[in-house]
């Protein structure tokens, strides 16, 4: 059966586009014309209409402007803004066909960016339940809408710099519910709407809700600049009868543009929440990084240890906090742990010192500059968990340098992980086999854990 016409319109940018595979981020990909479009808001099975965004030459980035054929494969979504928000791009299929689509997100990195051929072996996705209901963290924006409304939301789906009013988050912990219902109550239409300090024009204020993956504990933090903020006092008393699991109201305080770096304000309760992951207890800052689906942390974690067998001798990179070393010193290990967070290498040391391990030590660094100083120093087994943004420049060199046995890579992002995979290949070591695991579902992000072995 013939789709319909595949023409472009070059007056209005509208093209018929059969949409036949998942493309990076969750877009749907179709050809006109013989070149690639990869649409916002289509899925695999779909004919749409779409415009163009971008003309990229090789490809078209678009987005969906009408759905002309349904693919049998969506479902109706179970957020009510799930069309207009940008954070679950792919609920519109059931979780069966978003793992399936993320196991090929990860097979067509390692082919196409990172040029390692068919011959490395991808597994199924693992899939931690619960699929709805698991972040234990969110962060929204406060904004105003053209009446001048004031609202609390996330990013706009293809509009970054706008938002969308959530009134609730399908994805969040269902813990979190009262603490943004207060939110929104006390800021958006109660004592708190006339302070300053919500409308700053300077940069938006942000809203934290954390939840412990362990404990019944939560907090909130409210991240923006310096400044009077006069009604938040009377917000942490009123969010404290509301929540008896809640730990504290922090503020993070940081120059205009940062996101990191923050300093805290403790404003009521305590600025940590307690967590327990793989066995150590963690009393974890307002700011320090923390993976948000508990069950699929640990089941990342339970891989590595599984898959590391009884090292004696650990380095680990990008540690944060120190979950996976940590555990692997309960195991015997001697783990030096490279981390440039202060306040992640402090809480790993407490969690250290509470369990009484003697053979861990934190280094707080940056990871390129720490590996200079550790030239020969052949690990057994070398951790790296970079951010986003994948190995800094110059390290996949220096790692390769320290000769480890083995390597496991976690990465969030197929691209980086793909661009860096084939450095330490092109520098001696072979991927031996790659492990994708579903720590967000519904969006088009995925989490990985490469294994290497030193070849040469």
């Amino acid at each position: 059966m013939s789709g319909p016409r595949q023409d472009t319109t070059p007056s209005d940018g509208v093209s018929a586009v059969e949409i036949t595979a998942w493309a990076a981020g969750g877009r749907g990909l179709g050809r006109v014309d013989g070149r690639v479009w990869m649409v916002e808001g289509a899925v695999p099975g779909d004919a749409v209409l779409a415009r163009v965004v971008k003309d990229r030459g090789r490809f078209v980035e678009a987005r969906l402007e009408r759905l002309t054929r349904l693919s049998p494969s969506r479902r109706t979504p179970p957020c009510a803004i799930q069309g207009a928000c940008g954070g679950c791009p792919v609920m519109v299929v059931g979780e069966r066909e978003q793992r399936e689509a993320k196991r090929r997100f990860v097979i067509d990195a390692l082919s196409r960016i990172g040029r390692l051929g068919g011959d490395v072996p991808v597994d199924e996705v693992v899939n931690a339940p619960p699929a709805l209901g698991y972040r234990n963290k969110i962060e929204l924006t406060f904004g105003r809408g053209d009446s001048a409304g004031r609202f609390v939301g996330y990013h706009r789906a293809g509009s970054p710099g706008e938002l969308v009013d959530v009134e609730r988050c399908p994805v969040a912990e269902p813990r979190l519910q009262p603490l943004l219902d207060a939110v929104r109550s006390f800021f958006l239409v109660g004592p708190g709407s006339s302070d300053p300090a919500v409308d700053d024009p300077r940069e938006p204020l942000r809203l934290v809700l954390r939840s412990s993956g362990a404990r019944d504990e939560r907090l909130v933090a409210f991240r923006g600049l310096p400044g009077p903020f006069s009604s938040l006092a009377a917000f942490a008393e009123l969010a404290a009868q509301i929540d008896p699991g809640l730990v504290g109201v922090v503020r993070l305080l940081a120059a205009p543009g940062r996101r990191g770096g923050s300093r805290v304000e403790t404003i009521a309760g305590r600025a940590w929440i307690e967590d327990e992951i793989l066995g150590t207890v963690f009393r974890v800052p307002a700011a320090t990084f923390l993976q948000v689906h508990p069950a699929a942390a640990n089941a990342l974690g339970e891989h590595v240890l599984a898959g590391a067998g009884a090292p004696r001798r650990v380095i680990e990179l990008y540690g944060g906090v120190g979950v996976l070393g940590l555990a692997l010193a309960r195991n015997g290990a001697h783990v030096a742990i490279v981390e440039a967070d202060p306040l992640a290498v402090a809480c790993g040391e407490e969690a250290a010192r509470s369990c009484g391990l003697t053979t861990v030590a934190f280094e707080r660094a940056d990871v390129l500059l720490a590996l200079r100083g550790r030239s020969g120093d052949s690990p057994d087994l070398l951790i790296a968990d970079p951010p986003r943004t994948g190995l800094g420049k110059g390290v996949a060199e220096r790692v390769a340098a320290l000769k480890a046995a083995r390597i496991a890579m976690v990465s969030c992002d197929p691209a980086t992980l793909a661009r860096d995979l084939a450095a330490l290949v092109a520098f001696g070591y072979e991927v031996s086999r790659v492990t994708p695991f579903d720590f967000f579902p519904q969006t088009a992000h995925v989490e990985a854990v490469a294994w290497l072995t030193r070849s040469t």
